[in-house]
């Protein structure tokens, strides 16, 4: 028993015999407010504790040889599908080769009801001819010198003559695009419109896709269109369009794509329309999921005539003569990364101490307020105290 009795000198917390306590009505009114008051300051402290701040932090993008994907949906309501072409390139002007998409292009008519969809053939060889004869080579028409090369198909002697630089035009007169009837499709289709919709997938490095008119091939010094098909067309084309969508990785609700629902008119043929993207890799982590790793991208755009001249709406601007006609995205990608992580603003240590410090700190202000009005209760009443 004397250890005991040796403790009991360290007891901060003395008691009092029943006998000796008073209960008074202005103390349990002050008890019940106390812990309504502290039920109340329990529950904020609760959810200040579930509240999730998102804080977005900067840091240096440093992986390597990642994929990109980029989504798309663009109308052209005055220019066939089979005069428009998409190619992508990257920051050397070569195409890119390694392209992976899933791109629908969706025929118009004059009121943009779709008439049929294919999935584009992007930088890929059309097929081959298979029903004609197992000797039979096709003229080149002095594009290849006889004998070197057939040209079996329509696409064939396309490429022959791009080779040399030659416009090839509808394919009249040549027996292989008469035979695909290409002359007949190409009239068939002037008054019609068209609409690339779907994603592509490219290495992550600067470069650009555009749209131009006319089957594209690389020279030694220029990336080139054959424009002879557009230019000679007797409908009045050009490159009008409405930007649908357009992002850049996986979608996420907090992004804002500020090329959606862009229109763009012009009456001139030979006009170029030019648009300026800087992409900034985006993480979004969110707690109890798996992080979203997407980009984000602000824009600014650029249009002129080819035949150059002053700029009607800036004087002081002198437009160079020349060029593609054509919807042309450049992209760049940013060093830098954008990480969106929500975090708790609280531990759950901190909730805790702030609880006790909620029931420890309304109880004394409480014991006070009880103290103050049971002595002024009694100084009032002229009571002594016992």
């Amino acid at each position: 028993m004397a250890p005991r009795r040796r403790l009991t000198t360290f007891d901060a917390f003395t008691k009092t015999v029943e006998d000796a306590r008073v209960r008074t009505t202005s103390g349990g009114i002050v008890t019940i407010v106390s812990v309504v008051a502290i039920i109340l300051l329990i529950v904020s402290e609760w959810n200040d504790y579930r509240r999730i701040e998102n804080r977005p932090i900067l840091v240096v993008d440093n992986t390597r040889g990642e994929r990109m994907e980029i989504n798309l949906n663009i109308t052209f309501p005055s220019i066939p599908c089979e005069i428009i072409t998409l190619d992508v390139m990257d920051v050397s002007g070569e195409q890119q080769q390694e392209v992976s998409h899933g791109i629908a292009k969706t025929r118009l008519d004059q009121n943009g009801n779709v008439i049929s969809s294919q999935i584009l053939q992007l930088n890929e060889a059309a097929e081959k001819t298979t029903h004609l004869e197992e000797n039979y080579c096709g003229p080149c028409y002095g594009a290849i010198p006889e004998g070197e090369a057939c040209c079996n198909t329509c696409d064939d002697v396309r490429k022959a003559y791009q080779q040399n630089g030659w416009a090839f035009g509808t394919g009249e007169g040549m027996e292989q695009c008469e035979r695909e009837n290409y002359p007949q499709r190409l009239e068939s289709m002037k008054h019609e419109g068209c609409n690339f919709a779907g994603s592509l997938s490219v290495n992550k490095v600067v470069g650009n896709f555009h749209f131009a008119p006319g089957k594209s091939y690389s020279s030694p010094t220029a990336h080139v269109h054959d424009l002879d098909v557009y230019e000679r067309s007797d409908v009045h084309h050009t490159f009008t369009h409405k930007i649908h969508h357009l992002s850049f990785g996986p979608y996420h609700h907090s992004i804002t794509n500020p090329l959606d629902n862009t229109v763009k008119d012009t009456s001139e043929r030979n006009f170029n329309f030019m648009y300026f993207i800087k992409v900034v890799s985006t993480r979004f982590e969110r707690i109890g999921e798996q992080p979203i790793d997407t980009n984000q991208y602000s824009v600014t755009s650029h249009e002129r005539s080819l035949k150059g001249g002053r700029d009607a709406d800036h004087p002081n601007t002198l437009h160079a003569r020349g060029g593609i006609p054509g919807l042309f995205f450049s992209y760049d990608i940013s060093p830098m990364k954008v990480i969106n992580r929500e975090e708790r603003v609280k531990s759950f240590g901190s909730f805790l101490i702030g609880v006790c410090a909620v029931v420890g700190g309304v109880l004394a202000v409480a014991a006070a307020i009880d103290r103050g009005v049971w002595e002024a209760d009694k100084a009032f009443n002229g009571k002594k105290d016992i």
